[in-house]
């Protein structure tokens, strides 16, 4: 009684789905109108505890998710004709309405993955393609890093306490974000910043809606990055006595001034967006070094120059209008699809030209998908993976695949990248035969051919954007900073720091010994004074 969804999951389906299809035409008449989640559909892979968890959580969200996609879709016909809905994914693709209602499962992680998806947009554009991101809410600051113009993906999403076995873009979150209430514990006495968040309602202190706590926009304003000409969103004047009351608290707290208290929250915030940036770069046997960082989302350019310096990721980039770099991610991408199959062979069991015609099959399954969306197979790109162990191992790594390389080399084609990336991960490789377990094949359509225009020129000065002073505390010490407007700027314009810089959605601050140049593009490159570009090491897939 009262069942919303109804899962079906046997422990062999990835091999043989006939039993769960039968098990849903009888469900179909038993329970009429009921959505059936297979596990053979979802997510057709070995390791039936992952594959069954993936398939419960696809039918927890899927009543709410179609019934939403079927409103917005109905909606929308009434309103225009001729629309083509399409959904973003969690790996940075879009799925069609249908498939969306479907598999909601994939869509988990399309929110963070449409900032990273924007991100690829600008950089690549602007000749960074090697870039970490960072993009600062609210409540939250969302990383992940870039190679070669491809956010690297991982094939299992977290949600809370559930993981489940979808393909997402690698991002880490970390609870640091605008809204993060800072604290002195009565027991260590010692700073802390977050996880707890004051949210939109009530908010900062600043937004005098009746938020007391102390948060890191409370401490921004004291600190005069948020200066008094900028209002939040265009409309929204701060508060600042009450966030410096807020402040004060910490102060006290600390026996410190209550500009070094907000610079001790400003710094301590940035420490704990350098450790979600350090899991996905570091950890992952990348140097930091060798990429720019890119920072949007609404607090993102606030943050962006100092966690630059940290990881000294040049240049920090500020696209414009970084408060609403998701949506234009979400609307530059593709349509995308994949096919996955379960291929347990050594390699002493298998051939390349086998291999080769399983992920052919793939492809044209995946491609086929794309045909009802009216993605012609000629403006389709295909991609191949394989996921591969040592024999005897549990772990997988995924490995990227051309058929030409496989076709030419062999198996090496395979093997070669595999131990590289087991070596880079785990500093060895071991001298075993190596596995196939999974093979896939991922099709996405041609996306939108967008290109942002470029800006007006100008020369090396920017007095013309000038807009004002603000009296700001960095690095400890008293500066009075420019105060810019963005909208004004001009490209060839060097903003030097101490500076701010403000436009509708977001504002910058560029620190001491610091400038910013402004590409053709409007974007804005921040660089340390002096610097001379690292020999940049050849980035790896």
């Amino acid at each position: 009684k009262k069942i919303e969804a109804l899962t079906v999951s046997l422990i062999n389906a990835f091999a043989n789905d006939k039993h769960e299809q039968r098990i849903r035409k009888l469900a179909e008449q038993e329970l009429p109108g009921i959505p059936v989640s297979l596990s053979s559909e979802v997510v057709p892979e070995m390791q039936e505890y992952e594959r069954t968890v993936t398939t419960v959580a696809n039918s927890y969200v899927r009543p709410r998710v179609a019934r939403y996609v079927q409103n917005l879709r109905a909606k929308l016909t009434a309103r225009t004709r001729d629309v083509k809905l399409h959904i973003l994914r969690s790996d940075g693709g879009l799925s069609s309405a249908k498939a969306a209602e479907e598999y909601p499962v994939n869509l988990l992680m399309s929110g963070p993955a449409g900032g990273v998806t924007g991100a690829v947009w600008v950089a690549v554009q602007a000749g960074f393609p090697n870039l970490l991101t960072v993009d600062v809410g609210g409540t939250s600051t969302d990383v992940a890093l870039i190679m070669n113009g491809e956010p690297r993906l991982r094939r299992e999403t977290t949600v809370g306490d559930v993981t489940v076995r979808a393909s997402s873009v690698d991002i880490r979150t970390v609870g640091a974000g605008g809204g993060s209430i800072a604290h002195v514990p009565e027991l260590t006495k010692a700073l802390r910043v977050g996880p707890q968040s004051a949210g939109a309602d009530p908010g900062p202190a600043c937004y005098g809606r009746g938020g007391t706590e102390p948060t890191v926009t409370d401490a921004n304003v004291v600190l005069g990055y948020l200066p008094a000409l900028q209002r939040l969103g265009g409309e929204m004047e701060l508060n600042r006595e009450l966030a410096q009351q807020s402040v004060t608290r910490i102060a006290t707290a600390l026996a410190k001034s209550v500009k070094d208290a907000a610079l001790g929250i400003y710094n301590i915030v940035n420490e704990n967006m350098v450790g979600a940036l350090r899991l996905v770069s570091v950890e992952q046997g990348h140097d930091p070094r060798d990429y720019a960082l890119i920072a949007f989302g609404g607090a993102g350019p606030l943050h962006a120059n100092a966690l630059a310096r940290l990881l000294g990721s040049w240049p920090a980039i500020i696209p414009p209008g970084p408060g609403v770099l998701c949506a234009l991610g979400d609307a530059t991408t593709a349509v995308r699809d994949e096919s996955a199959r379960t291929f347990i062979r050594r390699f002493s069991e298998t051939t390349p030209g086998e291999i080769a015609s399983v992920l052919r099959e793939l492809a044209t399954d995946a491609a086929a998908s794309l045909e009802q969306e009216n993605v012609a197979r000629a403006d389709t790109r295909t991609s191949y993976q394989v996921d591969i162990r040592y024999h005897g191992q549990g772990l997988l790594l995924t490995i990227n695949l051309k058929l030409a390389d496989l076709e030419k080399r062999g198996m090496a084609a395979i093997s070669q990248p595999f131990d590289a990336e087991h070596k880079r991960l785990f500093t060895f490789a071991l001298p075993l035969e190596h596995e196939l377990v999974n093979l896939r094949a991922v099709v996405q359509g041609k996306g939108i051919n967008v290109r942002r225009p470029k800006i007006a020129k100008g020369g090396a000065s920017p007095k013309a954007a000038v807009v004002g002073r603000q009296k700001t505390y960095m690095d400890g010490k008293d500066h009075v900073a420019l105060v810019y407007d963005r909208a004004l700027i001009r490209a060839g314009n060097r903003i030097a720091g101490p500076a701010i810089v403000m436009e509708m959605d977001a504002t910058t601050v560029i620190l001491p010994k610091h400038h910013g140049k402004v590409d053709a593009l409007g974007n804005m490159l921040i660089y340390p004074d002096g610097y001379k570009p690292r020999r940049v090491a050849k980035a790896r897939r």
